[in-house]
């Protein structure tokens, strides 16, 4: 008997009720819903991975790429398998793969995430113009949490975390390590269009007078 995944967190714009409505409606139906989780649960705490819903084809899928690129994509066939696109490999014949399960997409993501994950030679050439313009008008989401004395900022990109004993210092730390990754001035954290998500633990925190 099937059952819904224990644990699902969807790290994307989208509440995990409007992912599973947004699966079901374009993604296969309410036969392919626990493909979609298990796909969440799989990519979801990854970085780099966000959930895209494109209203113009009405397409859903799983996509890797720095900020607005789509370097990997993943999504569910209509008989519940997994379709893995690697547009790095448009002409090369291992550029489409199905995978009949997660461990068979764990096993296509092996040596291309890392690579993926990296901004292309074209979207820095692009980010450069008129002095960044392009990065700082980029919308990223940074995520923060709290533990021991210290809030800890994550943006969706970075491996790593940046900390700080205030608010301000761990997310102004993740926009420069934002700036680090994409081979850009530091500076330019202070006009990037930054959010900020707070998770419990830093939403209480930040209430404390």
């Amino acid at each position: 008997m099937n059952e819904t995944p224990a644990y699902r967190t969807v790290r994307t714009e989208f509440t995990n009720n409007q992912y599973e409505v947004i699966c079901k409606a374009f993604g296969g139906g309410h036969q392919n819903r626990l493909a979609w989780l298990d796909l969440a649960n799989a990519l979801s705490g990854r970085p780099g991975w966000r959930f895209i819903f494109d209203l113009n084809d009405g397409s859903a899928y799983w996509s890797l790429g720095a900020l607005i690129e789509s370097m990997l994509q993943i999504q569910i066939t209509e008989d519940g398998q997994y379709w893995c696109h690697d547009h790095r490999r448009d002409n090369h014949i291992d550029s489409d793969t199905v995978a009949a399960d997660i461990p068979g997409v764990e096993a296509w993501l092996e040596g291309r995430e890392a690579t993926a994950r990296r901004p292309s030679a074209a979207l820095l050439e692009m980010a450069r113009v008129n002095n960044w313009q392009t990065l700082k008008g980029v919308p990223i989401t940074v995520r923060v949490s709290w533990s021991d004395g210290l809030f800890c900022a994550t943006a969706y990109q970075l491996d790593e975390a940046s900390f700080g004993t205030t608010l301000a210092e761990a997310v102004n730390g993740a926009g420069e390590m934002l700036c680090r990754f994409l081979d850009a001035p530091v500076e330019v954290a202070r006009d990037m269009n930054l959010s900020v998500e707070l998770d419990a633990s830093a939403t209480a925190r930040t209430r404390i007078a």
